[in-house]
C-alpha cells in the first residue's frame, strides 16, 4: 500500500510540474505564477454543515440522467474533478479507491455512496468513459461509485463554490487549479468532513463517514461508533488524530472515583477500629 501511495505521490507532483510550460517556450523565462494557495483548499469553518441542493440534474457514466438525491439518504463521498485532467484527478480518485479497498466494517452501497462529478463544462459522455477506464476500480465499488457530469451547466459554479469548492481555469498552463478534496456529505446532503488525497489515511475515511451518519447508526455499529470518539478531527494537519483532551478527561474522571473509592473503604475500615 506504501509502495502505491508514494507513486500516487510522485505522479500527482508530476503532473504539477508539467503544467508549468517549457522555459524555452518563454525566451528562457518562466513567468511568475499569481496563483493563491488558498485555492487548493476549503474552508470548513466556513462551509461545514452547509446544505446542498438535492435538485441538481447530473448524467451518469451510462447516459442516464439522475439527481444528487438519490445518491443520497446515506452517507456520500463526494469528488469534483474533471475527466480530461492530465493526471492529477485520475490520482486523487485512485487514492480514494485504493483507501476504500482498505476498510472494513463499513461496506460501500450499503453505509455510504461515492460520486465523481466533473466540474468542467466541456465533459461528456465519452470523456467520462475515457477517464474511468484509467482507473483500476475495486470489485467491491462496482455499482456504488457514480462518475457523472452536470446536466445543466450553468449549475457547476455556483453549486461547487456553495460548498467551497473553488477552481479556476490556467490559459497559460492548460490545466484548472482546484483542490484533491474528499468531501463528506450527510444523508440528508449537509457538508460534513473534507479530507485531501495523500494526506488522508483509511481509518480517516471511515471516521469521515461516521461523522456523516449524523447519528444514524445501525446496532452492529456501536462498537465502531465508541471507537471513533477517541479521535477527533485535526483541522490544521486535515485528518484524524487522537483525542488527548478526551483521555485526559477520562483519566481525570477514573483517578476521581478510584480515589472517592479508597476514601470510602478507608472511612468504613476506620469507623469499624472505632466501634469494635
Amino acid at each position: 500500500m506504501f509502495g502505491t501511495r508514494t507513486l500516487m505521490a510522485s505522479a500527482l507532483l508530476g503532473c504539477a510540474l508539467a503544467a508549468f510550460p517549457a522555459k524555452a517556450q518563454y525566451g528562457g523565462a518562466v513567468p511568475v505564477s499569481d496563483i493563491d494557495p488558498s485555492i487548493f483548499q476549503i474552508d470548513e469553518t466556513k462551509y461545514l454543515g452547509t446544505k446542498v441542493s438535492g435538485d441538481i440534474q447530473l448524467i451518469d457514466e451510462q447516459g442516464q440522467e439522475f439527481t444528487l438525491a438519490d445518491k443520497l439518504g446515506k452517507p456520500l463521498i463526494l469528488v469534483l474533478s474533471y475527466y480530461t485532467c492530465d493526471g492529477s484527478c485520475s490520482v486523487i480518485n485512485q487514492d480514494l479507491n485504493a483507501q476504500l479497498a482498505d476498510i472494513s466494517g463499513i461496506k460501500p452501497g450499503e453505509d455510504f455512496n461515492v460520486l465523481t462529478i466533473s466540474f468542467d463544462e466541456h465533459d461528456d459522455l465519452n470523456s467520462v468513459g475515457v477517464f474511468k477506464q484509467h482507473l483500476k476500480m475495486t470489485e467491491n465499488m462496482n455499482g456504488s461509485w457514480s462518475f457523472a457530469t452536470f446536466k445543466n451547466k450553468d449549475q457547476i459554479k455556483p453549486f461547487a463554490e456553495s460548498i467551497g469548492f473553488h477552481y479556476f481555469w490556467s490559459p497559460q498552463d492548460r490545466t484548472f487549479f482546484h483542490p484533491g478534496a474528499f468531501m463528506f456529505l450527510t444523508p440528508e446532503g449537509r457538508l460534513a468532513r473534507v479530507l485531501y488525497a495523500l494526506n488522508s489515511a483509511p481509518q480517516d475515511i471511515k471516521l469521515a463517514v461516521f461523522d456523516a451518519k449524523a447519528g444514524e447508526f445501525k446496532p452492529g455499529e456501536i462498537i465502531d461508533f465508541a471507537v471513533s470518539l477517541c479521535y477527533s478531527y485535526n483541522y490544521a494537519e486535515g485528518k484524524y488524530t487522537v483525542s488527548i483532551p478526551l483521555f485526559v478527561g477520562v483519566g481525570a474522571l477514573s483517578l476521581g472515583v478510584s480515589s472517592f473509592a479508597v476514601s470510602v473503604l478507608f472511612f468504613r475500615r476506620r469507623r469499624r477500629g472505632r466501634l469494635s
